[in-house]
């Protein structure tokens, strides 16, 4: 299949207007260095070939770089990479207990549903879990930023109890940063599991993505003293998202077995 057929294809799949699916494909050659700072950007009768779409379409979807001044187009000239995309952090998904208090550490957190109604039951986490349940939950929905710019959406549930005992640092504070400060708590257990899903109508709000854009979601719990006091269901924009394991590290099964 030619490259301009599986551009069509492609472009056909998604039910995102066709000149949003090329801005964001044109952003990618930007951001990728494919079109760099000052590179000509190819004509639009180049680009009618290869994505087989009309003039304009491609004229709304370059409208959109120029409104982010990320090209500029000069009359009887060409249009003209400007600037590459501004810089995000890159998010190191945590993968023990401690580097999820790190990450807690440095991002800001802000209420978006904080209901004063206890919760009975948690929902289902998909994971094995050896502590038992709290008779009651404190449910919370916060969105987690730093420099402004919106990382994790997050729904929290914590054991009725300690969130009366630590209300004031739980409102202001991410979970597990007030969790890992409470004198004489230990967490003995905790799991987290990472799914690529597609963003809802609160989380895409809150995170300022289109509703059904793919995200990382983490749900994680933590235990102590054989209670399951903390769960929590985050997502992050796949954007900001780095997941690195060293693939040469024995395994858990390995290592028992040496032992």
């Amino acid at each position: 299949m030619s490259d301009a057929k599986t551009s069509s294809s492609i472009l056909a799949r998604s039910r995102q207007p066709l000149y949003l699916q090329l801005a964001a494909e044109f952003r990618r050659s930007i951001d990728s260095g494919a079109w760099p700072v000052g590179h000509q950007v190819p004509t639009l009768q180049d680009l009618m070939q290869t994505y087989k779409v009309s003039r304009m379409t491609l004229r709304n979807a370059l409208g959109e770089l120029e409104s982010d001044k990320l090209i500029r187009r000069g009359r009887g000239k060409g249009t003209f990479v400007e600037r590459r995309p501004a810089g995000v952090t890159e998010l190191e998904l945590p993968t023990t207990w401690e580097e999820a208090v790190a990450l807690s550490d440095v991002l800001g957190t802000q209420a978006i549903v904080e209901s004063e109604q206890v919760i009975s039951s948690l929902p289902d986490m998909g994971m094995r879990c050896r502590g038992a349940a709290a008779p009651t939950y404190q449910y919370l929905c916060r969105l987690h930023s730093k420099d402004d710019v919106p990382y994790c959406y997050s729904e929290v549930y914590i054991a009725s109890d300690l969130f009366r005992k630590h209300k004031k640092q739980f409102k202001k504070s991410a979970a597990a940063s007030v969790i890992a400060r409470i004198p004489g708590l230990v967490v003995s257990e905790s799991r987290q599991k990472l799914t690529i899903i597609n963003a809802g109508f609160q989380s895409a709000r809150a995170l300022q993505l289109q509703v059904g854009e793919s995200v990382a979601e983490v749900r994680r719990f933590a235990c102590a003293d054989g209670v399951l006091i903390h769960y929590a269901r985050l997502e992050f924009p796949t954007k900001f998202v780095k997941f690195e394991l060293d693939m040469l590290r024995p395994s858990r099964a390995r290592q028992r077995a040496r032992g």
